[in-house]
């Protein structure tokens, strides 16, 4: 067996180990000794040693034997499509509303990652966005913006 040392993966899994570190020693210093069940100041320690963690984890498989050959180069226009529509939501937030936004953004996503079959993704990026604007503002008591629609 040979071990392939994926150059690009070991600086990519230090950084985000160094990265957690950095938020990890910023979360505790930040939370001043107050790490109690009730305290506000536990969740950000918790998923910095999460980040950790899971980055250490990345990093030490970069290191792995393998027979295999060399998978292809990713594909980053997913990735940049995804991308560009978390923008285009951001934006249309404040102007179309939450389930307005939600649904183009359902619906643009699912077509960028590939999904073919628009009955489905029309009526998924109908009954998502609805269901979630209703639960957040009738359940929890937490409005989103309406937009252009009177809900």
């Amino acid at each position: 067996m040979e071990t392939r040392l994926r150059t690009g993966g070991v600086v990519l899994g230090a950084v985000l180990v160094l990265a957690g570190v950095g938020l990890v020693w910023s979360a505790l210093a930040a939370a001043d000794g107050d790490l109690g069940l009730q305290s506000p100041r536990l969740a950000p320690v918790v998923i910095s040693l999460a980040w950790v963690g899971i980055a250490a984890a990345y990093l030490m498989s970069q290191f792995r034997t393998t027979d295999e050959e060399p998978a292809e180069r990713p594909h980053w226009w997913g990735p940049a499509g995804v991308a560009a529509s978390l923008a285009g939501f951001a934006i249309a937030l404040e102007y179309a509303g939450f389930v307005v936004s939600a649904a183009a953004f359902v619906l643009v996503v699912a077509r960028v990652l590939g999904s073919r079959n628009l009955l489905r993704d029309a009526i998924v990026a109908l009954l998502l966005p609805v269901a979630i604007y209703f639960a957040f503002t009738h359940l929890l008591d937490i409005f989103l913006p309406a937009g252009v629609l009177p809900l």
